[in-house]
């Protein structure tokens, strides 16, 4: 079982919208119909419009069906800073402290996704429109990048939008 796994496109930042409810940015628009995702897979997307809206672009404009277990890690509002950078690597390194309380942990977000993977995979090959933070988690909990500060550093280097493979077996 392959796994195509897309980071979302660039959101259109704003502070009066949540961030589950952005829309793409232009240049994520453009980014988004660039991308090149394998045919024949069955597609999926975050409940997040920045996620919908990448997959549904990048499918040459296709409705694609949602999963809340595809979401970003679940945590309470944080404010566009610049020391949310810093808090949401702490996480992604398995450091987690004071800033993270009622974070979800990096293993509940990783099994989550990775149920709905094997849900939505149904041992045939499956494209995933996601975003960085449980993405990471998910590749660390399955051996793909190794924890702590690697995984930092997968995470501060992935695009707006990015695309990663994983081949599952079976």
């Amino acid at each position: 079982m392959r796994v195509t796994v897309v980071r979302h496109a660039a959101p259109h930042v704003s502070d009066d919208v949540p961030p589950h409810a952005w829309p793409l940015s232009a240049a994520g628009h453009a980014a988004a119909r660039g991308l090149r995702l394998p045919d024949g897979a069955h597609a999926v997307a975050s409940d997040e419009r920045k996620a919908v809206e990448t997959l549904s672009l990048a499918l040459g404009g296709a409705d694609v069906p949602t999963d809340p277990r595809f979401g970003e890690v679940r945590r309470p509002p944080e404010p566009v800073s610049a020391e949310f950078r810093e808090a949401r690597r702490a996480w992604v390194e398995g450091a987690p402290d004071a800033r993270h309380d009622g974070w979800e942990s990096a293993a509940d977000a990783a099994r989550r996704f990775d149920d709905a993977v094997r849900e939505h995979a149904g041992g045939g090959d499956l494209v995933v429109a996601t975003h960085g933070m449980v993405l990471t988690a998910w590749l660390v909990a399955t051996g793909h990048v190794a924890p702590g500060p690697p995984a930092g550093e997968f995470w501060l280097g992935l695009r707006l939008p990015d695309v990663v493979t994983v081949d599952l077996g079976g």
